[in-house]
C-alpha cells in the first residue's frame, strides 16, 4: 500500500526564509540576505518591502546560469551552523551557495537511524550534508561520491570545520553509475545508501546523468549493495515535478527489499506573519 505523503519542515538558527512569492525567495544565512529565483512560490509576496530591501545580493538567471548583484559588500565565504555541524557558504553561478537547508530534515533523521557498525554511501553527495549527519552519528565508514571535484572538496572542508576529520569518510570524485556498478563486482556492501541526484548533471569525464532515464539503472544497481536483511534507502527528488508515489513505486520495482516506505514533502517555513511553508522537494525513505 503506498505511503501518505507527510511534510516536514527543517529547523534552523542560522538559516531563515523571511518571504517568498512572486517566483522568488528572501532568506537570510547567518548575516547574510539574499534574494533568489523560486519557482515554486507562485503566491504573492507578503511586502515588496521590508525584509527584501535589506537584502545584501540578488540572484537573476539567464539560461542554467545567472548573475549576482551584489548590494552590500559580501565575504568571500561564511559559516553557518545546523545543531554542531558546520557549513561554509559562498556564491556560485548557478544560484546555489553550497547549501540546501530544507535537507536538515533527512540529516536528523539519518542521525537516528545510524549505528556505529554501519557502512553509509551517500550518493551525489554534494557539499556534505547527509555525508557530516551519518560520520557525527559515529558510522563506521562513509563513502561521499559526487561528480566535482570542487563539491568534493567543499565536503571535506565542512567535514574539518565540523571537527569530524578524525571520522572514517571516504572522498570519491567520480560518475555516480561507474563506482556504484565497480561496487557491484566488488561485493560491497553498505547499510544505508542516501543519494540527491540532480534533473540533470555530468560526470568528471562529461558522463551524462538525466534523472528520468538513469535512475532506474541506479536503484536497480544499489539494489545489489544494499544490506539486504536490514538496510535503508533514501531518495531526494529536489523540486522535478515527480510526485512522491511516482518515486516509491520506482523504488518498490528496483529495489526488492524494500519496505516501510515513507514519502516526504520537506519546506522551508517562512518567519513572516503567515508562515507559509515553501515546498522544496520530496523525499523518499524505506527502512527494513
Amino acid at each position: 500500500m503506498p505511503s501518505l505523503l507527510q511534510r516536514e519542515h527543517a529547523e534552523w538558527n542560522d538559516v531563515v526564509l523571511l518571504d517568498s512569492g512572486d517566483m522568488e525567495k528572501c532568506e537570510r544565512y547567518g548575516d547574510v540576505v539574499m534574494v533568489r529565483p523560486e519557482p515554486q512560490a507562485l503566491w504573492a509576496k507578503v511586502s515588496h518591502d521590508g525584509d527584501w530591501k535589506k537584502a545584501w545580493a540578488t540572484y537573476t538567471r539567464s539560461g542554467r546560469e545567472g548573475d549576482w548583484d551584489i548590494l552590500r559588500p559580501l565575504p568571500a565565504s561564511w559559516v553557518v551552523r545546523w545543531e554542531d555541524l558546520s557549513f561554509r557558504l559562498r556564491t556560485t553561478s548557478f544560484k546555489h551557495i553550497g547549501l540546501f537547508p530544507e535537507q536538515a530534515s533527512n540529516w536528523k533523521y539519518l542521525r537516528g537511524i545510524v549505528q556505529p557498525s554501519h557502512r553509509v554511501l551517500n550518493l551525489f553527495g554534494y557539499t556534505g550534508g547527509a555525508t557530516l549527519a551519518a560520520a557525527s552519528a559515529g558510522a563506521a565508514e562513509v563513502v561521499h561520491v559526487d561528480g566535482s571535484k570542487p563539491a568534493v572538496t567543499w565536503a571535506k572542508e565542512n567535514i574539518e570545520l565540523s571537527g569530524l576529520e578524525k571520522r572514517t569518510v571516504r572522498y570519491i570524485t567520480d560518475d555516480v553509475m561507474k563506482f556504484v556498478q565497480r561496487e557491484v563486482r566488488r561485493g560491497n556492501v553498505y547499510d544505508v545508501i542516501v543519494m540527491d541526484p540532480p534533473a540533470f548533471g555530468r560526470g568528471p569525464d562529461g558522463e551524462v546523468w538525466k534523472f528520468d532515464e538513469h535512475l532506474p539503472a541506479l536503484l536497480a544497481l544499489c539494489s545489489q549493495i544494499v544490506n539486504k536483511d536490514s538496510g535503508h534507502i533514501i531518495v531526494n527528488a529536489y523540486s522535478l515535478g515527480y510526485p512522491a508515489l511516482a518515486i516509491e513505486n520506482l523504488i518498490r520495482t528496483n529495489v526488492l527489499s524494500a519496505q516501510n516506505f515513507c514519502a516526504v514533502e520537506l519546506t522551508m517555513k517562512e518567519t513572516s506573519p503567515r508562515g507559509f511553508e515553501l515546498p522544496t522537494g520530496i523525499v523518499i525513505r524505506s527502512s527494513w
